[in-house]
This record gives C-alpha cells, sequence and structure tokens, in this order.
C-alpha cells in the first residue's frame, strides 16, 4: 500500500477532533516519556521488605561502564561463601583480574576463528558476526568457569582498576582496530595459498603483541600476591606469595564443574526436556562450550526458590531493560503504561518478542532474598545487581513475581537439584544453535 496525501490529511483531522491527543502530545513534547508512562500506584505498592533474605554485603558492586556483568554476577555469587569462609563483613573479587584474562582470550579465539574462516567470503554470516564485534564485553557462565579454572582469581585490592576496566568502549575499539589488520593479514596470505604453518607462526606473533596491548591497559596480572585481613572476631590473617589458584582452592568452597546452565525457553525451535550448544561461543581456544538445559517454566522457576531455601543465592539473566525503574531499582511488569498514552496495544507473547527480536537475554545478576505470601508464592525477589550502591536500594533491587515470569530466561543451578530425567537430558549431545539466536 502507498501513502498518499489524502490519507495523512484524514488522518491530521482526526488529531485535531481529540482533546485527549493533543493534551498527550503536549504532555509528550516536555516531558520524559517514561516519567509519562510510569504507574505510580505499582511503585508505591512494592516494600523493600522480604520474608526470606540471605546475609549479603552491606553494598553491591559497581562492574563499571563495561559490560562484563555476567562476571561481575558470578563472583558475586561466589563472594556470598567466601565471605562466609573468612568471617568478614566485606569483601570483593577482583573484576579487573578476570577482564584481562577474558579480552586476552577472547582476542586469541578471534584469530581461531579468521584462520578458520580464513576462506569465507565477507558476506558469510558466521564471519561478520565476529568482524562486527571481535572483542565483545559480553560472556556466559562458561566462559566464567574457564577463567576461574585456568587462571584462578584475586581479591579486589590486588588488582585494582584501570582505566580500561571502568569504561571499556575506547580500548575496545583501538582493540578490534587492531584485530581486523590481524584478520585482514590471514586472509591475505591465504588468497596467497601461504601454507597453514605460515599462517600459524604469524599469528603466535600477533598474540605477543596482543599480550602487551593487555598489559598497557591493565597491567600485569599477578602470578603471586601477599594479602591479608581482619575477620569479625578481630583476628589478623596474612597469605604470603600464594597463586590466584591456591586462593580460589582455599578460599571458594564450591565444584564450580557442578553448576549447570538451565534455559527456559519458549521457542519452537528450542522444544522443552532438549540440551542447546550455540556454535563458535566457546570464546578460549580449548575452553568448554556453552551448553544449557530447557526445561518448561514452572520446573525451571522451581529451582530458584529450592536454592534459596537452602540459603543458595542464584544466578540468573534476564531482560533488564524491560520494565525497569534503574534509579529506584524496580523491576515491574507494568511499570510503563505505553497503552494508555499510545491508546493502543503495545506488545508481544514471550515467545514471539523472543523470535521477533523485540527481547534477549540483556543481564545477570543475583537473587538473594524472596517474599513469600501466606500460602507459600512468591511476591517478589531481592536482587542483588552490580551497578553500585549509588542505585536501588545499595545497588540492591525488586524484581516483581510477575516480572520473573515475563524476564527471566537462565537459570545458573548445581545439579543436586536436577532429577534423574534432567541429568540423563544434559549427557545427551547437544542442539546447536547459530551465534545470532536469541537465546544467546
Amino acid at each position: 500500500m502507498e501513502i498518499n496525501l489524502d490519507m495523512i490529511q484524514d488522518y491530521n483531522e482526526k488529531m485535531r477532533e481529540s482533546s485527549l491527543n493533543r493534551l498527550i502530545m503536549n504532555a509528550m513534547g516536555r516531558v520524559d516519556l517514561n516519567e509519562l508512562a510510569v504507574n505510580r500506584d505499582l511503585i508505591k505498592s512494592m516494600d523493600f521488605c522480604f520474608s526470606d533474605e540471605l546475609d549479603v554485603a552491606d553494598e553491591a558492586t559497581a562492574q563499571q561502564k563495561v559490560g562484563v556483568c555476567w562476571i561481575f554476577a558470578a563472583m558475586n555469587m561466589l563472594r556470598y561463601y567466601t565471605r562466609r569462609k573468612l568471617n568478614v563483613k566485606s569483601f570483593e573479587f577482583s573484576g579487573p583480574y578476570l577482564m584481562f584474562w577474558d579480552k586476552f582470550e577472547k582476542a586469541n579465539y578471534f584469530l581461531e576463528k579468521m584462520v578458520q574462516f580464513r576462506d569465507r567470503s565477507y558476506h558469510d554470516r558466521e564471519l561478520r558476526s565476529y568482524l562486527d564485534n571481535p572483542i565483545p564485553d559480553g560472556g556466559d557462565w562458561y566462559m566464567f568457569l574457564n577463567l576461574v579454572k585456568k587462571y584462578g582469581m584475586v581479591p579486589a585490592s590486588v588488582m585494582q582498576h584501570a582505566s580500561y576496566s571502568k569504561d571499556s568502549t575506547l580500548h575496545n575499539k583501538v582493540i578490534a582496530s587492531k584485530l581486523r589488520q590481524y584478520a585482514a593479514n590471514i586472509r591475505q596470505m591465504a588468497e596467497e595459498e601461504r601454507p597453514l604453518e605460515e599462517i600459524q607462526h604469524a599469528r603466535t606473533g600477533y598474540i605477543e603483541e596482543l599480550y602487551k596491548i593487555m598489559v598497557l591497559c591493565f597491567g600485569t596480572p599477578p602470578q603471586q600476591f601477599n594479602w591479608s585481613y581482619r575477620n569479625n572476631d578481630k583476628e589478623f590473617f596474612r597469605e604470603k606469595d600464594i597463586t590466584p589458584h591456591q586462593f580460589v582452592e582455599k578460599y571458594v568452597s564450591l565444584d564450580l564443574d557442578e553448576y549447570v546452565c538451565i534455559w527456559s525457553s519458549p521457542m519452537k525451535d528450542t522444544p522443552y526436556h532438549q540440551t542447546y550448544s550455540v556454535e563458535h561461543t566457546r570464546r578460549m581456544v580449548g575452553g568448554e562450550r556453552h551448553l544449557a538445559l530447557n526445561l518448561p517454566f514452572d520446573q525451571f522457576k522451581s529451582y530458584a526458590l529450592k536454592k534459596l531455601k537452602n540459603h543458595e543465592p542464584v544466578l540468573f539473566s534476564c531482560d533488564v531493560g524491560r520494565d525497569s525503574l534503574r534509579q529506584e531499582g524496580l523491576l515491574l511488569k507494568g511499570i510503563y503504561n505505553y497503552d494508555l498514552l499510545f491508546q493502543t496495544h503495545v506488545g508481544l507473547p514471550q515467545a514471539q518478542r523472543l523470535e521477533m527480536g523485540e527481547t534477549k537475554m540483556t543481564h545477570c545478576m543475583l537473587i538473594v532474598g524472596v517474599d513469600l505470601d501466606e500460602e507459600g508464592n512468591p511476591v517478589k525477589w531481592k536482587v542483588e545487581n552490580s551497578w553500585g550502591a549509588d542505585v536501588g536500594k545499595k545497588g540492591y533491587f525488586i524484581m516483581s513475581d510477575d516480572w520473573f515470569d515475563d524476564n527471566v530466561y537462565q537459570l545458573i543451578v548445581p545439579k543436586k537439584y536436577l532429577g534423574q530425567q534432567e541429568l540423563s537430558e544434559l549427557e545427551k549431545e547437544p542442539n546447536i544453535l547459530p551465534i545470532w539466536h536469541p537465546m544467546y
């Protein structure tokens, strides 16, 4: 259908006839859209009190202006146990330490893919996904697991924030340019039919240069360090010449290999009770691949409640930008009433939102509390974010139960919570999804 001027004139006449439309138009011209659409009655109905809460740190951590929520949320889960083991009120792991190794491993994985894809057309979708974003900030549980198993962890004071770990925008841009330069060299050598051994030799030089770049950006990650602390009983302790691996072994009392990724994806191409992996997403040469078991939502959600009742925090992934008030720390379904402003329904069912690109997993956080009604059903959940203490209540958020239902897609849970059927399903060969799939 072609738009014509008669149609436009008719539309304008209808707009002029409605005093409500004129009022809304004037308001929207002067006031932020979300401020007009916000449901203030819904905000007033939420209090920051929960029937079941974990003993967490007073303030949330801050990932700064870097998209590494997956690192910080996982570290927050581990620090819950480390704080108890140390018997201290406050403790943080170093985000910059793991960020250094994450960037270095992602750069190496990029080069691995450029060698693998060296004969593909520039229009190849998988190749383009890497060239468009050679060194992304984002990640998942298995990337975190790979990093900790290979490099260990250190306290925050041992490797502190540098400019790169506070805002990755410019540094990522420069390193991405360097990686594309390497990719062009690899493709040129392939066009000249240079032997693979020569290409790999050149790649070895690229890795050494990349390590230098990372050290210039972050500083040198420690291989050994000294660290001291005083616990809640005023007792003093000192560690001398401890390695990052030894620190994890001594102070992280979890078997990370026992944790698995659970999805609840209602999409047609991800049937329930099947296991999935996403192609080309290890992000570490030799690392474990991304793996997820997709389960019906009620079963999926039950694991979160079981973990909390067992005094365990819940690592989860969601679409944090939907129905959220960042400053107030509220995740409430229906917090914005766009239907009222625009006088038409705005929205899609969950499966169609995923399929149409309306939603995806954008953020990782930690559930550390729940408010149950008289019948034991969740009303709202307490969430530990990683956006610092200046938002929410010292960095902690309220998530309404219906927001959980509408926007949470992934949980990380120990195998002990799964039944024999689910454990058997995890052992099956996974279905392989493309790197651009909405559930990655």
